[in-house]
Formats: C-alpha cells, structure tokens, sequence
C-alpha cells in the first residue's frame, strides 16, 4: 500500500542500495529517465544515470543527507532539486521539479535589479563629467610645477585614474558592453592597491599572495580596476588598517552563473569593522550602506561589472574583518 501511494506522487522517488542498485522507483522517476519502473529496478544507477551514482557516493563517504539545488541529472532533462537520504544499508533520492515560475521570478527581479543600477549610473555620469575636466586641469598643473618627484608621480597618477573613470562612465551611460583586452590581472589589482595606499598616506598594510600559475586573461582593465578600487576603499572606509589580497584557481567551482568548470578567486580580507547583519542580504543592491555618508551604489557597481564579464562578487564575515571574494570563469589557454 505504501509504495502504491508514493508511486503516485510527482516527486520522483528513487529506493536504492548502498552499493548503487535500484530497489525500486515510481513512475515520476522513470518517466525522468523515459523508462518503466520495471525496466529500472534491478538495475544500477550507473547504467542509467551516472550523476545520480555520484551523488549516492558523495553522500554515503559523508554519511549524511545531501541537498543539491538546480541540478542536471541529463543533459535533456528538467532542473532538479535533489535530496539524498542514506542510512547504513539504503539510501532514498527525492526528485523534486524546479518550478518555472520560481525561476523566471528570480530572472526578473535580477533584470529589475541590473536595471536599477544602470539608471543610477546614468545619473551619476552626468553630474560628474564636469567635475572630471576640472580635477584632470588641476592634475596637470601639478604635473608641470616645480613640485619634489613625489608629487609629480601623484599628479600622473591622478591623470590616470581620471581617465580610466571618465572611460567608465562613458561606458555605463552608453550601456556599452565590456571591451575586452588581454590583461594580467594581478597587475589591474596592483595599480587599485597602489592608488589606495596613497590615499591613505602609506598607513595601510597590504599582504599580496597571487598565484603566479594564474594565465592572463580577456577582460576589460578599465571595468576591472573601478571594481577593485571600489572593494579595496569600502575595506578602508569600514576601518581596515590591513588588507590580505589573495588570488588562487578554484577548480569545479559551482558559483558562476556560466558553465565554465574553473574559476578565479581574488579574496580581498580586511580587518574593519565589518558589514551590519541586517544589510547582509542586500548588500550589494543600489542605495543599500552602513554609512552615514555612503552613497549605496559602489558595491551594486562591483556586482554589476562581476556578472558582465560572467562572474560573481560574494561577502562573508570574518572574525575581526570582512572577506570580498570575487570570482571570475579562467579562460585556461592564452588569450589572443
């Protein structure tokens, strides 16, 4: 009677061994797999659906449940979410369908999101191009002053990041899309660190450990390096003292929205005071900060520059400090 009733469910139900074989399955299962549950039972997960073997391995080595969300069973197939239950001797796997409507939800409210920030981009462009032309004049002032070596490399220094912001904004105002460069990116992430540890008079401490192994990559420097600049300043303004700047290949990676299998890892550690609990879940939204005199926009820019080049921007709490991970698809042979 049991297994008459779970048989009519819509969740696919899958009855197996520890050792991979099919006890019995109901027909929303099967019907995955376009099969009979007679066909199936008897048989081993393997010879049907290897992924689903795999996820029956992992959870039996961790003896625990395993939840994996928006999963590809096949390659054809729905978006599952699964659940794998395993005890000393069985093991069940829920099949439950991914709602549509769920999902196209989540598209919209990232679409409504993505089109927030670039009404606000565009807003800013035309209250700071004027302002721009006025500080480049003054910088070039400098630069042809009888000024100490010091100031004349500031001064071209500030030429510099003008240009790369003016270049920004041009970009954002016009929708553009990224322009794409092959570039090394320890080196963007370089000149960011070299600009904030002027700003703060060569009070902060930074520790670099970059991955030498990580290849140079297409992307566009001028984007980038407004995205580091603006992770390395919220560090600063959140009261760090010490920034540990960390890169590394992290393989399999389950975060980027595209397919690639490995991705770039940039970890931007610091030792401020952290982001408060209840902005955590909107932190990179327009308009959201914990400053009195934040303007809410600089991380909603990092997160919208890390999905145009098909990545993704995470916050997590440190004891004593905050951690920015930014993670990037690695293109593994040398750009052209």
């Amino acid at each position: 009677m049991t297994e008459e009733i779970l048989d009519r469910l819509s969740t696919g139900l899958v009855h197996a061994s520890v050792d991979g074989q099919t006890l019995w399955i109901n027909r929303a299962a099967a019907v995955l797999f376009n099969a009979k549950p007679t066909e199936l039972v008897g048989q081993p997960l393997l010879s049907y659906c290897q992924p689903l073997e795999r996820l029956l391995a992992k959870a039996l080595a961790n003896t625990s449940t395993l939840t994996v969300t928006e999963a590809h069973i096949l390659s054809d197939g729905p978006v599952l979410d699964l659940f794998v239950h395993v005890s000393k001797q069985v093991c069940w796997i829920e099949m439950h369908p991914v709602s549509e409507r769920l999902r196209l939800r989540e598209r919209t409210e990232r679409a409504e999101r993505q089109q927030a920030v670039s009404l606000l981009a565009r807003s800013l462009a035309h209250e700071l191009r004027n302002p721009l032309a006025g500080v480049r004049g003054a910088a070039q002032l400098i630069e042809h002053s009888n000024e100490p070596a010091t100031a004349h490399r500031h001064a071209k220094m500030i030429q510099r990041e003008v240009d790369r912001i003016t270049a920004l904004i041009e970009n954002v105002a016009e929708d553009s899309p990224p322009c794409l460069q092959t570039l090394n990116l320890h080196q963007v992430l370089d000149d960011a660190l070299e600009l904030v540890q002027a700003e703060s008079g060569g009070q902060l401490q930074i520790n670099r450990q970059f991955d030498p192994s990580i290849p140079d990559q297409r992307a566009d420097g001028v984007q980038l390096h407004q995205l580091f600049l603006n992770l390395l300043r919220n560090s600063v303004q959140a009261g760090a003292s010490a920034l540990r700047v960390s890169s590394r290949i992290e393989h399999e990676s389950a975060w980027l929205e595209s397919s690639a299998s490995h991705a770039i890892r940039l970890d931007i550690d610091d030792n401020g005071d952290g982001v408060p609990t209840e902005l955590m879940d909107r932190l990179f939204l327009p308009l959201v900060t914990g400053r009195d005199q934040g303007t809410g926009f600089g991380l909603a820019v990092v997160q919208q520059i890390a999905r145009c080049h098909g990545g993704m921007v995470d916050y997590s709490d440190l004891e004593g400090g905050s951690r920015f991970t930014l993670r990037l698809p690695l293109a593994r042979e040398h750009p052209q």
